[in-house]
């Protein structure tokens, strides 16, 4: 075939598909818009529902933040009573002491050195016990402080992030709770409410247990157990003796 028919028979080609091509390249143009404009709808949901999820995640964040906030004042105020208690106490036992001295004056020597060595050693076992439950009520006093502290400083760091238009961390990373300890805090609760809980420890304690024991029993935070035990006095569901908690 020569190079004229060669070439008209292209034109033809040509010619003859033209329209099929107009056609294929129209609905390219028709496919291409209608997935932008899925695409652009798409990415508008995922944009909706991300800005709700932040608004929703930030809300139950503050809300924790009040209840921990809460729970802090009920602690501090148990653990002013409960050194007042002490306090008070140890007068009492002063007082005690030096009325059984000015009793003793009429028995023989050898008695009143030997009573009095036996109630020193029990004065001095009380106070010792006295010692130890206020060292301990300090110390779990500062750990939920270091922890709160420790909490409010997650807390500022996230703000800063949204205010500046970061990435934020997990939930999990921002206020520095480990999983196992969710689960813990999760598995605590499964029985019943946190005062029911509360009243079963200490029903399952005739002979008293402390306010931190009760949080260890739990495995939650003692500062949490705080006011629903000040609940459970007042209902007269439990009493205090010292600085134990017995079943009425």
């Amino acid at each position: 075939m020569s190079i004229a028919n060669q070439v008209k028979s292209l034109a033809e080609d040509i010619e003859a598909s033209y329209g099929a091509r107009v056609a294929a390249v129209s609905d390219i143009v028709k496919e291409t818009r209608q997935t932008l404009g899925n695409f652009n709808r798409e990415h508008k949901k995922m944009a909706d529902d991300l800005r709700d999820s932040l608004s929703t995640s930030e809300r139950e964040r503050m809300k924790d933040f009040a209840t921990l906030i809460a729970d802090i004042k009920a602690a501090v105020e148990s653990i002013e009573k409960d050194t007042t208690d002490l306090l008070s106490k140890f007068a009492q036992e002063h007082k005690e002491m030096a009325q059984a001295l000015n009793s003793s004056l009429d028995e023989s020597e050898s008695t009143r050195i030997a009573e009095f060595k036996e109630m020193l050693r029990s004065i001095q076992s009380r106070q010792k016990e006295r010692e130890e439950e206020t060292a301990e009520l300090l110390s779990d006093y500062q750990k939920d402080l270091s922890e709160t502290k420790r909490h409010w400083r997650n807390l500022a760091k996230v703000m800063a992030a949204k205010r500046a238009g970061k990435s934020i961390p997990s939930p999990k990373a921002e206020i520095g709770v480990s999983v196992a300890v969710k689960e813990e805090a999760k598995e605590a609760f499964q029985e019943g409410e946190l005062k029911e809980r509360i009243l079963k420890v200490v029903q399952a304690h005739p002979g008293g247990i402390k306010l931190s024991k009760i949080g260890k029993a739990l495995r939650i935070a003692y500062i949490r157990t705080a006011k629903p035990v000040q609940e459970l006095l007042a209902e007269v569901k439990i009493t205090k003796r010292d600085s134990k908690y017995l079943p009425t």
